[in-house]
């Protein structure tokens, strides 16, 4: 039996993902390298390019590292969730047993038990939304990341547009004005490279964040799964299941009655056994008291023995 829908490795399979997108963006950067060079170093009039292109990129790395730790962390509350169920279902007398004891799953399971012991109501509703509002302020970086990355590229764009304006400006007031020419060229192509990069790592920030959420999600709803159909109904105490276990305890009652009843049955064929195993042990006991007799008188006449 397993937590219906539940992927318990699907964190792994993201972070392996990662690994093969890491591996691929370095090889295309050596294999293009001299294009890029030319791209994004090519008539650097000024260091805007390198300044706005490293913000985009400084952006795109620290959501990435925030995006890699809960992918990890998630990873371990998979395995806590894992070996509870095990626990669970192997009938284990402590659930929590090789449970992480600040695991999610560790916190509702002592959460629940705390309840149960006050005897208050247990509200799995709130249980729920309480979860899924604490969870999601820890993705708040990397939302803030997915959300500025194409507006840092609309405004590197914007920046990179005005110089060229710039350029052009100078370029009208002197028409042999080669800085006017040069600022023009690096307008725009400052403008092409932070558009390019912007597009780039928001299209694979965006994606790992779409699979950080599956991985949520995914977590989540085998929890709440979980604390619905095994922990609620072990620890709290309604109506409908003091119905269930009195319907449960009227079932085994039934079927002790019906094994009383077939016993009651086989009970006279037993007694009659009983006297049978009887009769027969008198037999014996007085065929051997008879050959004892006739030992102690065969013994007697022939040692001349006097009769007791």
């Amino acid at each position: 039996m397993s937590i219906q829908g539940f992927r318990p490795h699907l964190s792994r399979s993201v972070l392996i993902q990662w690994v093969i997108f890491l591996i691929l963006a370095l090889g295309l950067i050596t294999l293009f390298s001299s294009d890029l060079e030319k791209i994004y170093l090519a008539n650097g009039v000024t260091n805007s390019g390198l300044f706005l292109n490293g913000i985009i990129l400084i952006l795109f790395a620290l959501g990435m590292f925030r995006l890699i730790a809960l992918l990890l962390r998630y990873q371990r509350e998979e395995k806590a969730l894992i070996h509870f169920y095990n626990n669970l279902t192997q009938h284990i007398e402590s659930p929590l047993q090789n449970v992480e004891p600040t695991s999610i799953m560790a916190q509702r399971f002592e959460t629940l038990q705390a309840m149960a012991k006050s005897h208050a109501e247990i509200n799995h509703q709130a249980l729920a939304s309480t979860l899924i509002a604490s969870e999601s302020t820890r993705t708040g970086l990397v939302r803030f990341v997915q959300n500025i990355l194409i507006l840092c590229g609309v405004f590197g764009t914007i920046v990179s547009l005005s110089m060229a304006l710039f350029g052009a400006s100078s370029l009208l007031e002197s028409s042999v004005s080669s800085s006017g020419m040069g600022m023009v060229i690096h307008g725009m192509s400052t403008a092409l490279s932070t558009t390019m990069t912007a597009i780039v790592c928001y299209l694979s920030f965006a994606y790992f964040n779409g699979a950080l959420h599956n991985v949520q999600t995914n977590f989540l709803s085998a929890l709440e799964q979980l604390t619905t159909t095994h922990l609620i109904p072990k620890m709290q105490i309604t109506p409908d299941t003091i119905d269930r276990q009195l319907a449960s305890l009227l079932r085994a009652m039934a079927l002790l009655v019906q094994e009383m009843h077939h016993n009651q049955k086989e009970l006279p064929k037993l007694l009659e056994k009983i006297t049978h195993i009887s009769e027969q042990n008198d037999t014996h006991h007085q065929s051997h008291v008879t050959q004892i007799q006739a030992l102690q008188e065969t013994l007697q006449q022939g040692f001349r023995l006097p009769k007791a």
